[in-house]
């Protein structure tokens, strides 16, 4: 027996992988607050989306699906943007995912695929989306260099940290010698040009009970006090109302796990950034199996 293990006991894994197969629900609202006198600006999306995963040797397969996709917001400034983000998403409807044993994406299988869609898109559907040829060439370089970094791109969303938890390596019995901590991610900021947090989920709590296993991660900002000396401290110098003490940064997931196939059975994430009171960005997002009345 080692050490650690007399100590610690062994380190059993609470997830094993399996195959599976699911439909789900991704409800994700974006507000943005910007000024006391102005109404928050929301945009809400709905999306079906079919699941799949495989295990191969020390690796998993996923498969995501994008099967219908829907949005909606009262304000007349956001409607065309959302309009054209809806079209967006049809672009790169099936992801094919490879993930080692841990949860950690490792490459997009295909690649390929994904860049004859676009092509095909491209010709045939983005002038009818983006009139102005401004707007087609940068569109166009934009979306052509993000597909190029492709897995990057992925660990930077959102959404994609939520379909594809970075959390298989969790072990029993977590005790207080054990700390759980993803590998770093990043993401750019939505209100300061040129800043990127870096950051890593550390599990906060974990909870069993038959073949459901919950937990929840926070956020660990890595680089706050780098970015407050470079360019968030600036922001505030002429601000009489407001103060740096007043930023915030997060990012919460929750989940409830299948023990037996590590299937997600619902999930929640909660980004915030928050320069003060008045000027934040919100995302809330909630992931459901598809019932059979929806």
């Amino acid at each position: 027996m080692s050490i650690s293990n007399f100590f610690f006991g062994e380190n059993i894994p609470l997830l094993q992988l399996e195959k599976f197969s699911q439909e789900y629900t991704l409800n994700v609202e974006n507000t943005f607050l910007m000024g006391k006198e102005n109404p928050p600006i929301s945009l809400k999306t709905s999306s079906e989306l079919l699941i799949g995963q495989q295990k191969e040797s020390d690796f998993v397969y996923n498969t995501i699906n994008l099967l219908k996709i829907t949005g909606d917001t009262e304000d007349h400034v956001m409607k065309p943007f959302l309009l054209q983000s809806l079209a967006l998403a049809d672009i790169s409807r099936n992801i094919y995912i490879k993930r080692n044993a841990n949860g950690k994406i490792l490459s997009v299988e295909n690649k390929d695929e994904l860049w004859k869609r676009w092509k095909e898109w491209k010709e045939h559907k983005l002038a009818t989306v983006f009139p102005e040829e401004k707007d087609q060439v940068k569109l166009a370089a934009d979306y052509e260099k993000g597909l190029k970094s492709f897995e990057g791109e992925l660990k930077r969303n959102l959404q994609y940290i939520l379909l594809l938890p970075e959390v298989y390596s969790l072990i029993f019995p977590p005790n207080e010698y054990y700390s759980f901590l993803s590998s770093p991610l990043s993401i750019r900021s939505r209100l300061i040009q040129g800043v990127e947090y870096s950051y890593q989920l550390k599990l906060v709590k974990l909870e069993e009970e038959n073949n459901t296993l919950f937990v929840e991660f926070h956020a660990v900002l890595n680089n706050r006090e780098e970015l407050i000396k470079s360019h968030i401290k600036k922001l505030y110098e002429n601000e009489k109302e407001f103060s740096v003490d007043q930023f915030d940064f997060r990012v919460k997931t929750k989940y409830n796990f299948e023990k037996s196939t590590g299937k997600i059975m619902d999930a929640e994430l909660h980004f915030a950034e928050k320069m003060h009171e008045h000027l934040a960005y919100i995302i809330d997002m909630d992931l459901k199996i598809k019932s059979v009345e929806d």
